[in-house]
């Protein structure tokens, strides 16, 4: 049987095109193959890191000096992450540091993940994944609890409340003995002295006061409960008399003490 030219370049495009399907097929399946370990070593890693950085924060809880170093040492990277990125703001977001640091964990832990070999089969990996997603989701939902989490601050409401009182009982023009009954019924220890010569009794980033020859100036703290972690929050307090005798400057602000 004779076939003609024209029917057998038609058969042999057919079999070249049915080829290129099936390579272009087997290509697509094993990419395919290739892609499902690396999204399960992102799923792992990012599971592993936010796990981690939790149950360091939660660690907090536990008073001890050793414990608190090394905590405060191994949230340090992402501290620096958030502080930097809102150092606008007095106190840093805890979610900020928490989501700083869950980054830079689950980065390194992804990293060691592609470059250590890994005789894991995909099937394993599924199921480490699955496993290790409840435990993460419990510690992260208990890290993102005040109660539970020492980095959430404590306590600045009452200490603005106690700032802001303490300011409106010590006014400017307020004399020497009422001062001195002021930060006695508030107990707060303080010390007084009169300056010998033009000297800047206190210097912050914001503002600066100077007593003159004579003048005398009273300072002192008051003890808080506020804190976020690693920090305490007092509140500062100094008062310069002038020749009358009565207060013609002030600083009454919350002052962090960390150690």
């Amino acid at each position: 049987m004779l076939i003609s030219p024209a029917l057998l370049g038609v058969q042999i495009r057919c079999r070249g095109g049915f080829r290129k399907e099936r390579s272009a097929l087997g290509a697509h399946l094993r990419n395919g193959r290739q892609s499902r370990p690396m999204k399960y070593k992102v799923l792992i890693a990012l599971l592993f890191g936010s796990g981690a950085v939790s149950s360091i924060c939660l660690l907090l809880n536990i008073h001890s000096l050793v414990v608190s170093v090394v905590a405060s040492i191994l949230l340090l990277p992402g501290g620096v992450l958030a502080t930097f990125l809102f150092r606008a703001s007095e106190i840093t977001p805890p979610l900020a540091v928490l989501a700083g640091n869950a980054l830079m964990y689950s980065a390194a832990a992804f990293i060691v993940l592609v470059v250590l070999p890994s005789s894991l089969s995909v099937a394993a990996m599924r199921l480490v994944t699955i496993r290790l997603t409840i435990p993460a989701m419990l510690l992260v939902g208990f890290a993102c609890v005040p109660a539970f989490n020492p980095l959430w601050p404590r306590g600045m409401a009452e200490l603005t409340k106690q700032e802001k009182g303490l300011q409106e009982a010590l006014p400017l023009g307020m004399g020497l003995d009422q001062a001195r009954a002021v930060l006695l019924s508030k107990r707060i220890r303080f010390q007084e002295g009169t300056e010998s010569s033009e000297t800047v009794v206190l210097k912050r980033e914001d503002t600066s006061i100077t007593a003159g020859a004579g003048e005398r100036v009273m300072w002192g703290r008051l003890e808080t409960d506020a804190s976020q972690f690693p920090c305490g929050y007092d509140i500062e307090v100094v008062l310069v008399f002038g020749p009358d005798e009565r207060i013609k400057d002030q600083y009454v602000h919350r002052s962090r003490v960390c150690p």
